[in-house]
């Protein structure tokens, strides 16, 4: 059951965290069609999860089962998660790269959205005295 567990939580690191990585920036680096702001900001804050659900889990299943593998004497799973470790640092070094390239912040970006602004209900006065165009 120990090395099930173990397993399970290696293959978790192995596989899920890109995975999450990789929607969370192919969604960042996409043009969702958002008709209005709150579809904007909501696609922004699932995108966002994904990339923080992602970031948090590379170095979270990593450490947790080094942990686990040392608490139960599993030299080989302790070897797998000190290389995954390793694996750990190449992820966020790769993530890294992929945000300074990015024209945008990679969390915390909401995108355009389709909705016209509203109309202008009132002018505010220029400086230097003159008044608003048209009146």
């Amino acid at each position: 059951m120990k090395r099930l567990g173990l397993g399970g939580l290696f293959l978790t690191w192995l596989y899920g965290v890109p995975f999450l990585l990789v929607v969370g920036l192919i969604r960042r680096t996409s043009t969702p069609y958002t008709p209005t702001h709150d579809a904007a900001r909501a696609f922004g804050a699932t995108t966002d999860a994904l990339l923080t659900a992602g970031l948090v889990l590379n170095a979270a299943l990593p450490l947790t089962g080094l942990l686990l593998a040392g608490l139960a004497g599993e030299a080989g799973w302790r070897r797998h998660f000190g290389w995954a470790l390793g694996g750990t640092v190449l992820l966020y070094l790769v993530v890294a790269l992929a945000g300074s390239m990015a024209t945008s912040t990679l969390i915390g970006h909401t995108p355009a959205d389709e909705e016209p602004d509203p109309p202008v209900g009132h002018c505010i006065p220029i400086s230097g005295g003159r008044g608003c165009p048209g009146g």
